[in-house]
């Protein structure tokens, strides 16, 4: 397939084996795909990430305070 040649990364030449144009093809489609599932899952991240942050932490730490007081 090397030895084949293209017009570029994703762009068979005419004169192509359909090995080598179904790959490039693939390649095509993955070039979109992998940047916005990287991207969803960044943004999946920060979502999940804000959903864990305590609203309320100045209670909680005096709920987890007085609690570790009274049981040591």
């Amino acid at each position: 397939m090397a030895d084949e040649g293209a017009e570029g990364a994703t762009e068979p030449a005419p004169a192509a084996s359909h090995e080598l144009k179904a790959a490039q093809k693939q390649l095509k489609a993955l070039q979109w795909a992998i940047p916005v599932f990287a991207g969803t899952v960044i943004v999946l991240g920060a979502k999940h990430g804000e959903m864990q942050r305590p609203k309320r932490l100045f209670e909680g730490l005096l709920k987890h305070w007085s609690l570790s007081r009274r049981y040591p």
